[in-house]
């Protein structure tokens, strides 16, 4: 029983802690983890009685374990990439008297926009005037919680190197 409730321990421990440590933090959740580890495996020497062959294979295989779960918890639930599209309007940004691209203003939501100068887009909305563009944002989330996200392309233009900043969504963007 004692072996059962060990691995058990073990195993939700590591997965605790991938989830709980932010992306950037991971190697150092990882190190307090292992800190943690060698402390419960200590108590568990104190109240087990096996013998020391055992004791040692159990060390080895808690600390393969503990870095499989971990990194692989971490790696399947953190950095997920998804796109959202959205439909906007635009106006032209002028600043200093001269235009410096365009800011666009989501549909559905007030007061948020993107603001991008890229001269393929600009050429393009001069040609075309479309009354309204689609944008596609590409969000990144870390265990379901929003980390980042950047304004891909709008009609199919790709504009990220372009994309200069925004006021985005972001209800929108967290939600699933």
């Amino acid at each position: 029983m004692q072996s059962i409730l060990y691995w058990c321990v073990l195993i939700l421990g590591a997965i605790v802690l991938a989830y709980i440590g932010p992306f950037n933090l991971a190697p150092l959740i990882f190190l307090a983890g292992g800190l943690l580890l060698g402390l419960w495996y200590a108590i568990f020497l104190r109240i087990g009685r096996q013998g020391p062959g055992t004791t040692q294979t159990r060390l080895v295989g808690s600390i393969l374990v503990y870095v499989m779960v971990f990194w692989t918890t971490t790696g399947l639930f953190s950095n997920v990439k998804g796109r959202r599209e959205f439909w906007a309007r635009y106006e032209p940004y002028v600043q200093g008297g001269t235009q410096q691209g365009y800011t666009f203003f989501y549909l559905d939501y007030a007061g948020r926009y993107e603001r991008i100068d890229s001269p393929e887009l600009n050429k393009w909305i001069s040609e075309t005037n479309p009354d309204r563009v689609r944008l596609v944002l590409e969000v990144v989330k870390d265990f379901g919680r929003l980390r980042a996200y950047t304004v891909r392309s709008v009609e199919s233009i790709p504009v990220d190197k372009a994309w200069i900043d925004g006021n985005p969504p972001w209800e929108a963007l967290r939600q699933p």
